[in-house]
């Protein structure tokens, strides 16, 4: 929706610029560089524009446990997912380095064990990740970021969180020099060390989320 909006917007300027005296062709060129810079920034995760992210997923049906002659079917589940990146710009850090914050607040339905569904609170993952000032991103196209995450076990019920206090690395790289294409990664592995429950097991969870944009000609 975002993309579909400055890409309008963008046209608005053109014809603006086209009625306009003495407008060149060299200032057109910069616009439309600006609003390409725009829609890279949306897609880089180690942006520094702020962003928010609203993700529902539905399952419209469960299965299990499963037999050789049926399967039981289960109720539906949903999970949406409310995910805003919060930039800290320095001289609005602690260190000399450009932060990034990324809460993720979840809101999940879940069976009930007296038959049916609930709707409860998740888990709260988090990290906080620095990006780092080298190599210099202007001269390689490689942008990389380092800090901590976690996953505060915010849940209000206990099948719909781990009941576990977790923190661990996470490491985020971005390579922007080849014109029009962005890849990249974050990876994090939260690791348990405390627990609201003495019956909740240890959690140690890799996650990586790649990312690859390709920009298409006109």
């Amino acid at each position: 929706m975002l993309i579909k909006t400055l890409g309008a917007l963008g046209v608005l300027l053109m014809v603006l610029w086209t009625i306009s005296p003495g407008a060149g062709v060299a200032q057109a060129q910069t616009t439309l560089s600006a609003e390409e810079k725009l829609e890279q920034d949306f897609n880089d995760p180690l942006t520094t524009l702020p962003q928010l992210l609203v993700r529902d997923s539905y399952t419209p049906a469960n299965y299990g446990p499963c037999m050789p002659q049926s399967c039981v079917r289960n109720d539906e589940t949903n999970q949406l997912i409310i995910r805003p990146l919060i930039p800290r710009i320095p001289a609005n850090t602690l260190l000399p380095f450009s932060q990034l914050v990324r809460p993720t607040f979840t809101l999940v339905t879940v069976p009930s064990s007296r038959g049916g569904t609930r709707t409860e609170f998740g888990d709260l993952p988090m990290f906080d990740v620095a990006v780092l000032p080298w190599p210099d991103r202007k001269k390689t196209g490689l942008l990389i970021g380092v800090g901590p995450t976690f996953v505060f076990p915010t849940a209000t019920s206990k099948s719909a969180g781990q009941g576990a206090w977790q923190a661990g690395p996470a490491l985020g790289g971005i390579y922007t020099g080849i014109p029009g294409l962005l890849i990249g990664f974050i990876a994090q592995n939260p690791i348990s060390f405390a627990y609201t429950s003495p019956k909740r097991p240890p959690q140690s969870t890799f996650e990586f989320q790649p990312v690859f944009a390709l920009e298409m000609p006109g």
